[in-house]
């Protein structure tokens, strides 16, 4: 209504025909906007209920909007919550309690994920630049190299990443490097050691993770991984447990949801894969609540069939 409107005529008829929708066999949902603020409670009262009147109609059709995702998902069949019987949650919690609290080494990150049916990209700990190349050379090149540190968590901001390295020489001098970067620093003592595994090919690099809010406890975080996470920011987050609809909802809901479909010639990634990922570190903190944080960046989806993997993995315990 506006200007010289019946104002009060206009909620009396509107309030007339939710009355009568209400009465017949398939009632609609009715909303009411008197932008000029009136009270026309009693013209809009229908036995216990009323009809819900907005100030402004964006506030009514936003209303309604939230209504009808409501009954969408009320709607919805019950989830089921699969149990994965071979996670070895003591024995995760016998690593975590042997490695002391605080974030983990490579090493024990890798033996977390294993005894969770996590894949893992293979790796071994190496605490000298000779003994970097020998597992280099057992692994098979190109080989990458990463700082392996308790303290020091991003590797990134200490050089501590060394890509497609093709010889014993070009790991030598990675090693080398990375140590000389942090004596510069005054850092070296805080140098464990260097984590060596075989380069892979990748195609769209995600993210999972694990953190915990004050209020609504732990936290899994789905989205685009690499340098993406930092500039398009795309994660969703659900609280565990996790039903399998969920999990695949999560996979779903991310804006570069189009890249895991296949584009441009680049093949589909195995989304079923994904969704037991997901599946499984829901459970696994549901289980180890010892388990504070969990990063893992990037995790690379293979073509459907192959499965996927983690190429690098943080854990924090308390």
């Amino acid at each position: 209504p506006l200007g010289l409107a019946d104002n009060a005529g206009v909620a009396q008829a509107v309030g007339t025909a939710a009355r009568h929708t209400q009465a017949s066999a398939q009632p609609k949902p009715v909303l009411a906007c008197f932008m000029e603020g009136g009270n026309y409670a009693d013209y809009l009262q229908i036995g216990e209920r009323r009809v819900p009147s907005y100030r402004f109609p964006e506030d009514a059709a936003r209303a309604l909007a939230q209504a009808y995702r409501y009954s969408d998902w009320r709607s919805r069949p019950l989830g089921a919550f699969p149990k994965f019987p071979e996670l070895e949650a003591d024995q995760i919690r016998s690593l975590i309690k042997n490695a002391g609290p605080g974030w983990l080494l490579p090493s024990e990150v890798s033996q977390v994920l294993q005894a969770a049916g996590l894949p893992p990209l293979p790796g071994q700990m190496a605490t000298s630049a000779d003994q970097a190349v020998q597992i280099a050379s057992e692994l098979g090149y190109p080989v990458a190299v990463k700082l392996a540190s308790k303290t020091l968590i991003h590797k990134t901001d200490w050089d501590g990443v060394r890509l497609n390295l093709a010889d014993p020489t070009a790991v030598r001098e990675a090693c080398l490097a990375i140590r000389e970067r942090l004596a510069q620093a005054g850092k070296e003592p805080e140098l464990a050691g260097f984590w060596v595994q075989p380069m892979v090919r990748t195609q769209t690099e995600l993210m999972v993770g694990v953190t915990h809010d004050r209020l609504f406890g732990p936290l899994l975080a789905f989205g685009l991984g690499g340098v993406f996470i930092e500039v398009l920011r795309d994660v969703v987050f659900r609280i565990p447990p996790l039903a399998e609809e969920e999990a695949l909802e999560m996979i779903q809901s991310i804006r570069g949801y189009p890249l895991l479909q296949g584009y441009r010639g680049h093949p589909p990634a195995d989304i079923p894969a994904l969704q037991n990922l997901l599946l499984r570190i829901s459970q696994l903190v549901e289980e180890v609540p010892e388990l504070a944080e969990l990063d893992i960046n990037p995790l690379v989806a293979l073509e459907p069939g192959q499965g996927c993997r983690v190429l690098d993995a943080r854990i924090r315990v308390e």
